[in-house]
């Protein structure tokens, strides 16, 4: 940035002392009406502010906003057309320019009367010659309104206690006066709330007029409908009791006391409200104020149904992996008993039925994830829930490539929860640690369970960028979040402590910069004696290394690259009784690109989805090393991962086996291969 423009964005701020206006003022810094949005562009930058003043002359010809830079310069050759540009052209709309003098109540009716975008723009404070004293931004006018309203309210509640005083002297007079007055006050004609004021028994004696439109009541029926009737059968009884509560106790030590109703509207059906009552001692009267929350419960069941479809849907991919890498071997063992007999058939048996099994279970915890929100509460062991949700995500963390580390007690750790509830906390949460560390060079996830005292705790912590300080206490608060538009909507953490919270138990988050964040769950530990638990044990996984078997009179060299070892048995199972072939297996990309640097294959059949290093990574360094080697590839999959994937599969020429796949599907795929390496009739 040119040294002129530079100064200029260094103003120093007024003294926060002075007087007036300026106490609000945040900054002063300012550009000059020819600097270029270049420059203003990198002053952004520099500095932490949202707006500069333009100022021509020494005096305050407009604003310019981060924003609308940004929106000018990222545009489509936006740069390149845009850049020279001088300040004075891209000048916020219509922006507020106060002068010092002007006061308080002045100026926030000023700001307020915006509307749309134009509301959170600063406010430009000058002096009586036009010079600029600074920029007031808009949490600052928020301030100075809240600090009104104090004031305001301070005077009201003096005013209110001399009243109070002078009504007691003269009660025995004027006692329809004191009713009138105290009555009236509690009564805000503005209120965006509707507000009523009932007898013990539910019936309006006087409302405002935001009431009778909520309720849709005539002028009449406003002041003599019975509010109690409105309520819905099923909760009618619940509303009486609160306000001969009210009636009974007089004044709460609480205060207010705040519950949801249906009610029901004529014309409108059936509407949520929520109703907050308290008790006017004067009057002997019960002041209610409704608001109509149908809206928003809706939004808020919408919005916490599309957060678990995304979940659901980040999940699919790798489920479909998952369940077809165990539907592989059923296909594939099944078709080798067919032409078997002898003692093989029962070990083929047991691999079918072990596959099986497995590929049942990631179908039960599917449909446990996705059953209707309304919670099962059984006995319910934590650790059985961190396994599940981890065979859950095993396609997500292998994608990752983030070390897990997972600390599980060896004795149950019991709760009365419903278990699809907690593991969607537990993926929620293990997602949001993936997406932390994915920019970190060592990216690792610790999740543990431990008892602790009476209730039992998960952990997820993670070694990523952390939480900023200012950020922490903002985590669980709908819509907040720290993610581009497309990674999140802002509703994970809140819907986990909303389903913590509903069983009966607490979620906290910590954090130092720079080291990564820990969210802790605790639940109450079920006192109930010992049953089954409604978990069970997932099967474990198997994994070997990299061997390989030689038949006596193999002339076919063939390696396969495949990281679910009974998928790789399966498939030199098969390659070997149907054809001379002499095979290798790998557990990985890595161990198929060690396998390639030293011998020459006529075949490699690789998966795609693996640790370390996939098979299209695999692929491209063959190819970048070994053309004519890169001719040989066939791709096994269960979820090639998309549709861009997909084509470049397409493009490459590289033939695609899905699984689970048939015998005659790999004979027909890898026929011209071995046939090509003169094992003409290998899989005939």
């Amino acid at each position: 940035m040119p040294e002129a423009a530079h100064d200029l964005l260094d103003l120093p701020a007024p003294a926060s002392d002075t007087p007036g206006l300026k106490e609000l003022v945040q900054h002063g810094h300012a550009v000059d009406h020819l600097a270029t949005l270049e420059e203003i562009h990198q002053g952004f930058r520099q500095l932490k502010v949202d707006y500069f003043a333009v100022l021509r002359d020494g005096r305050v010809l407009g604003l310019c906003a981060r924003s609308h830079i940004g929106f000018i310069l990222g545009s489509r050759f936006g740069f390149a057309l845009y850049s020279n540009s001088t300040a004075h052209t891209a000048l916020v709309e219509n922006p507020v320019v106060v002068r010092a003098s002007t006061t308080p109540h002045e100026l926030l009716a000023r700001a307020f009367a915006r509307r749309g975008d134009a509301f959170y723009d600063d406010v430009v404070l000058v002096d009586d010659t036009g010079s600029l004293l600074g920029l007031i931004s808009t949490e600052a006018l928020v301030n100075l309104q809240s600090r009104l309203m104090a004031g305001q309210m301070e005077r009201l509640v003096h005013q209110h206690d001399e009243l109070h005083h002078q009504n007691l002297e003269l009660f025995r007079t004027n006692h329809a006066l004191r009713q009138s007055r105290g009555l009236y006050q509690g009564l805000f004609e503005s209120n965006a709330l509707g507000v009523a004021m009932l007898d013990p028994a539910g019936n309006i004696q006087a409302c405002n007029r935001r009431l009778a439109e909520l309720l849709n009541l005539g002028e009449y029926e406003a002041a003599t409908a019975a509010l109690v009737a409105r309520v819905s059968e099923a909760e009618r009884g619940a509303f009486l009791q609160m306000l001969k509560r009210h009636e009974r106790d007089g004044v709460d030590a609480d205060g207010a006391t705040s519950r949801e109703f249906l009610l029901q509207v004529p014309g409108r059906g059936p509407r949520r409200f929520r109703v907050t009552t308290g008790w006017i001692p004067e009057t002997g009267q019960v002041c209610a104020c409704l608001d109509d929350v149908t809206g928003q419960r809706a939004m808020e069941q919408m919005m916490a149904r599309q957060e678990k479809q995304n979940l659901l849907d980040t999940l699919v991919g790798g489920i479909a992996h998952e369940l077809n890498n165990k539907l592989t071997p059923v296909l594939g063992f099944a078709d080798l008993l067919m032409t078997q007999t002898g003692e093989a058939p029962t070990h083929f048996a047991a691999s079918i039925r072990q596959s099986a099994l497995e590929a049942a279970g990631i179908i039960r915890q599917l449909l446990q994830l996705a059953k209707p929100a309304r919670g099962q509460f059984q006995r319910t062991d934590l650790r059985a829930v961190v396994e599940e949700s981890l065979v859950m995500l095993s396609f997500q963390l292998r994608e990752s490539r983030c070390e897990l580390r997972a600390s599980l007690p060896s004795a149950p750790v019991p709760v009365r929860a419903d278990a699809a509830q907690l593991k969607q906390i537990v993926m929620n949460l293990v997602l949001n640690a993936l997406q932390a560390v994915g920019a970190r060079p060592e990216p690792r996830v610790v999740i543990a369970v431990e008892p602790y005292g009476a209730a039992g705790r998960i952990i997820v912590a993670d070694n990523g960028p952390g939480i900023a300080p200012e950020h922490l206490g903002r985590v669980f608060d709908p819509f907040f979040t720290t993610k581009d538009p497309d990674k999140g909507t802002g509703l994970g953490l809140s819907i986990c402590q909303s389903l913590v919270r509903q069983h009966d138990g607490d979620i906290t988050a910590e954090s130092v910069p720079g080291q990564g964040a820990r969210f802790t769950v605790t639940l109450p530990l079920d006192a109930a004696p010992e049953q089954s638990l409604l978990l069970e044990e997932s099967p474990g996984s198997q994994s070997g290394p990299v061997r390989t078997a030689t038949e006596t009179r193999a002339r076919a060299r063939v390696l396969i690259v495949e990281d679910e070892e009974i998928v790789r048995v399966l498939l030199q199972e098969l390659l070997r009784r149907q054809g001379a072939c002499r095979i290798t297996l790998a557990h990985n990309g890595a161990d198929g690109l060690a396998a390639l640097a030293v011998a020459d294959y006529d075949l490699v059949l690789s998966d795609i989805r693996m640790p370390v290093m996939n098979g299209t990574e695999l692929y491209l360094r063959a190819r970048e090393s070994r053309p004519d080697l890169a001719r040989r590839f066939v791709f096994v999959t269960g979820y090639p991962g998309g549709t861009l994937l997909e084509q470049d599969i397409a493009g490459w020429g590289v033939p695609l086996l899905a699984k689970p796949f048939t015998f005659e599907r790999l004979s027909e795929v890898c026929r011209p291969f071995l046939e090509q390496a003169g094992v003409g009739s290998a899989l005939g």
